[in-house]
């Protein structure tokens, strides 16, 4: 009875803090419709572009943690992690004309992180595919790198709008969704760290 307490409580705290987090997302949506940068509205000065680069850089390094705590996720953690170091840097690509150099290191060491786990990663993958988590990460993926792509198309919303069309109300929508991807991809990772580190104090747990 009490273990049944605690596992309630901890997912009560976790998506108290979700719907925080939610509406900290509403608040820098708000301030961005209300605020004008040197790009426009929602442009790369934006909050909610710099939330998505902070989202990025910090899931980069849950995934370190996780790959620390959880030795059977180590593999797949780590080529994770570097996925989100090079998402981080490609979202400065209107900021640094030079972004995909800085991109080549990242490259090879993801290369190089392949080759040096090979006989793990399999297993490794395997585990990750049958972790509850792993539909925050396919959702948030899914939402950031297909659906936000598509939704964004200038040629969608010259049809939707027509004669009033505007290149704010269409960054609105597109960064506002990518946004929420990145933070599902964050949830999802907060989510493998928990389990990781609740493995780590009870190894005799599976």
């Amino acid at each position: 009875m009490r273990e049944s307490g605690k596992i309630i409580l901890s997912f009560t705290v976790r998506i108290t803090l979700y719907i925080a987090l939610m509406v900290i997302l509403n608040l820098v949506y708000m301030h961005d419709a209300t605020h004008v940068t040197t790009t426009g509205k929602f442009g790369e000065n934006s909050w909610t572009e710099i939330l998505q680069e902070a989202f990025l850089f910090i899931t980069g390094l849950v995934f370190i943690a996780i790959g620390r705590y959880d030795r059977e996720l180590n593999s797949i953690a780590n080529l994770v992690s570097v996925f989100f170091f090079m998402a981080f840097i490609r979202e400065f690509n209107n900021q640094i004309s030079y972004w995909p150099y800085l991109e080549i290191p990242l490259i090879i060491l993801f290369l190089g992180l392949t080759f040096y786990n090979r006989t793990k990663l399999i297993s490794s993958f395997l585990r990750l595919l049958n972790h509850r988590a792993l539909a925050w990460l396919v959702i948030g993926f899914l939402i950031t790198f297909v659906f936000s792509r598509l939704f964004g198309r200038t040629d969608f919303w010259k049809q939707l709008l027509e004669n009033d069309y505007n290149r704010w109300a269409k960054n609105a929508a597109e960064e506002g969704i990518e946004l929420l991807g990145y933070t599902l991809l964050f949830i999802g990772g907060v989510e493998l760290l928990v389990e990781a580190l609740k493995k780590k104090s009870s190894p005799q747990v599976n």
